[in-house]
């Protein structure tokens, strides 16, 4: 905790469980951003969250899971059952937050991240029935099209003045700021993903040697799993890609990918990593990785970030990344990668195979790219910029 100050960021996700994904690695690199700004950090958190995992934070679990967040794929066949689970979402996010202002304390600032249109919606009901509750500044997600809805913008009228002047809106995408204003007829900033990691400096790669290239996650549709494990069936059909090893992460597949993954197997040039990583094991993937492997889907990654992208530029790592996509357009604009077409194994078979002649030129624009990005996704930064907006008021 803090010296000197106790006023306090409530950091609350109510994704955040354990350590899949990205939740806990970005909500501990704001807590520590939070205690050298002289603030004091409050984790709220899935219920089922090991504080031990947070070692010295101010931990509070009051969420259930929620199912609408990530339903099993067969589900998207059947429309009348996810209306029902997202109602079912919707209730019970709404009770968990009613534990959350027995929290509260007078000058708290809240940052609740996720932010789809029913945990906005609960959002604006409790701000409405907790008068003078402190600054709430909603991470929206990453469909603005839902924001749409007119019970959003109902909402948005209907709320008292004072509560209005309470509120703030942001989005780590540069991509989402328009459509999102557009959506919500409300001003929304821009704050950059946050990275919070220590990579060590990329080496030189010794001539003759395969490249190491990595796909990081768990094994979803959206992040193009399929087309990786087709395309590495591809590669090393007959065993002959001896300038390449693949490094496939592939945890909690979803249907999709289950499909994908079957009869595969490891083998010369070709590993698969069937469970979780820790941090430090993380982090020692991706220092040892020469590419980082990234072909999203563009229904799901053309306007929004991606946390393992802004953490290979941080790490000075050359991407394969998809056409299109947010990620897409930060290699065509700044180097340090390759692009794909969506959805095309055989066409992401190629690059792979390709990477080799000029890999030296592109590592080494990522290099170059590397101070930029850890000053564009400084956790001290994006807190810094945090609190200023919390302490003006609004006109």
């Amino acid at each position: 905790m803090a010296s000197g100050n106790s006023r306090r960021l409530l950091l609350v996700d109510h994704l955040l469980e354990g350590i899949v994904g990205h939740h806990l690695g970005y909500n501990l690199a704001l807590a520590g951003a939070v205690r050298k700004a002289g603030w004091n950090p409050v984790l709220v958190t899935h219920r089922d969250f090991d504080p031990g995992l947070a070692a010295g934070c101010d931990v509070r679990r009051i969420f259930h899971t929620d199912w609408r967040a990530a339903p099993p794929s067969w589900m998207v066949h059947y429309p009348q059952m996810l209306r029902l689970v997202e109602k079912i979402s919707a209730k019970r996010f709404s009770r968990d937050l009613r534990r959350l202002a027995p929290i509260i304390v007078q000058d708290d600032v809240i940052f609740a991240q996720m932010i789809a249109p029913r945990h906005f919606l609960a959002w604006l009901d409790w701000m409405s029935a907790n008068r003078g509750v402190p600054k709430l500044a909603l991470h929206l997600g990453y469909q603005p099209s839902r924001f749409k809805h007119p019970a959003i913008r109902a909402a948005l009228e209907n709320l008292p003045r004072g509560t209005k002047n309470s509120l703030l809106f942001v989005t780590d995408s540069e991509r989402l700021v328009e459509p999102f204003e557009a959506a919500l007829g409300a001003g929304v900033a821009h704050l950059p993903h946050v990275v919070d990691r220590c990579f060590p400096s990329p080496s030189t790669r010794e001539e003759g040697t395969p490249l190491r290239i990595l796909s990081l996650g768990n094994a979803r549709r959206e992040k193009g799993f399929a087309d990786i494990a087709i395309a590495s069936g591809l590669l090393f059909r007959e065993r002959q890609q001896g300038n390449i090893e693949l490094i496939i992460q592939c945890h909690q597949p979803d249907v999709e990918s289950s499909k994908a993954l079957e009869g595969v197997a490891d083998g010369p040039g070709l590993r698969w990593i069937r469970r979780p990583l820790s941090d430090d094991e993380y982090d020692i993937e991706m220092g040892k990785a020469d590419v980082v492997l990234l072909p999203y889907h563009l229904d799901h990654y053309e306007l929004r970030t991606s946390g393992v992208f802004c953490e290979a530029r941080v790490a000075g790592k050359p991407v394969v990344g998809t056409t299109g996509s947010w990620l897409g357009g930060r290699i065509a604009q700044d180097g340090g990668g390759w692009l794909v077409p969506e959805r095309d194994p055989a066409a992401l078979a190629d690059c792979l195979k390709s990477l080799a002649g000029d890999f030296a030129s592109v590592s080494l624009e990522a290099v170059g790219l590397r101070d930029a990005a850890t000053t564009e996704f400084c956790p001290r930064r994006f807190v810094s910029q945090l609190l200023d907006m919390c302490s003006k008021d609004k006109a």
